[in-house]
Order: C-alpha cells, then sequence, then structure tokens
C-alpha cells in the first residue's frame, strides 16, 4: 500500500511543485527573461470519464505586453508546448493571473467534490473523456471541469479551489437540433 502511495504522489504532484519544477527549467527562465511581465494563467489536463489524468499538466503564461500565452508541458521535462498562442477571448476580456497560493483544495479534493455533485446535477449524462482547467476567473480560483456526453452535449462543473463549493454548472449542446 505504502508503496502505490508513494507512485501516485510521485507521478502526480500538486499544482505548487509543478510550477516551481516549470520556473526551475531552463526553458522557462529563457522565456521569463524576453516576457518578465509574463504571469501564470492556467493548468490544463485532459482527463478521463473518471476524472483520471490521461497526459501530464500543461501549464500557461499569459503575456499581457504582447496578449500570448505560451504553455509549457510539465513531464519528465520540461517543454514548450504552445508558444505565444494567440488566447481566445473576448475583446474586453482580461486573462487573469492564477495565484497558486490561494489554491487550497488540491486536485484529487476538487474531484471528490465533482463526483460527490455530478450525478444529482446532470443525472444520466454518459459521461465521455473531457479536461479539467484550474484558473481564476471573475476573481475566483476554480478547477472547471468539462466533458462531452454520449447525447453530445458539454457538461461543465466549476469547483472553488479555495473553498471546495460548486461554484456553478452548465450543459450545452453541441449540435443545433433545431429548435
Amino acid at each position: 500500500m505504502q508503496l502505490y502511495l508513494e507512485r501516485i504522489f510521485v507521478m502526480a504532484p500538486g499544482p505548487e511543485r509543478i510550477l516551481e519544477d516549470i520556473q526551475d527549467s531552463a526553458v522557462f527562465k529563457t522565456w521569463k527573461n524576453k516576457h518578465p511581465k509574463g504571469y501564470l494563467s492556467h493548468f490544463f489536463c485532459p482527463i478521463t470519464a473518471d476524472c483520471e489524468l490521461k497526459s501530464a499538466w500543461e501549464v500557461g503564461f499569459y503575456d499581457q505586453d504582447t496578449e500570448k500565452m505560451t504553455v509549457f508541458a510539465y513531464g519528465e521535462e520540461v517543454t514548450v508546448k504552445e508558444n505565444e498562442d494567440d488566447v481566445f477571448k473576448k475583446p474586453d476580456q482580461i486573462v487573469e493571473e492564477l495565484k497558486i497560493s490561494s489554491v487550497s483544495v488540491v486536485f484529487p479534493k476538487a474531484v471528490d467534490v465533482f463526483a460527490e455533485h455530478v450525478e444529482e446535477i446532470f443525472p444520466k449524462a454518459g459521461r465521455g473523456d473531457g479536461f479539467v482547467i484550474l484558473q481564476t476567473t471573475d476573481s475566483k480560483t476554480l478547477w472547471n471541469f468539462t466533458f462531452i456526453t454520449k447525447s453530445l452535449k458539454f457538461i461543465n462543473i466549476k469547483v472553488n479551489a479555495e473553498t471546495g463549493s460548486v461554484e456553478s454548472h452548465m450543459d450545452m449542446d453541441l449540435i443545433d437540433r433545431g429548435k
């Protein structure tokens, strides 16, 4: 049992450790020298229907001066996944800084909160794979869980990363059914 728990810990470090490792990497330091005002904006990872991570975390940093996002992939080594990409946002929308110190609800706990509420909020949704984003939106730090369902809808539940409460939820049809 101890070995299993140690393996999980080694395989799935928390956001603070991931951020430290990225910031200590040569590739990040090079980027930061070119983008001194760049800041942490999000953590992203594809997940299975059971909320298991499908790959390594991707960590985004936003540069307000260029209005571009650079995404670093966290794995055995830190690499640049997307270099200075455009950000999909409304023209007046601000990409907020993610302050990792405000995250008191770690991913496994956020998964527990999600699992506790998803069947009540979306009964019989028939979830497929999805993704999770840790981000700050409207001054709230959230674990943002989004899945596609078998009926071709997106379902979304946002868990507050500070309090562990469900902030909001929604569903959206992927295709227009002529309604």
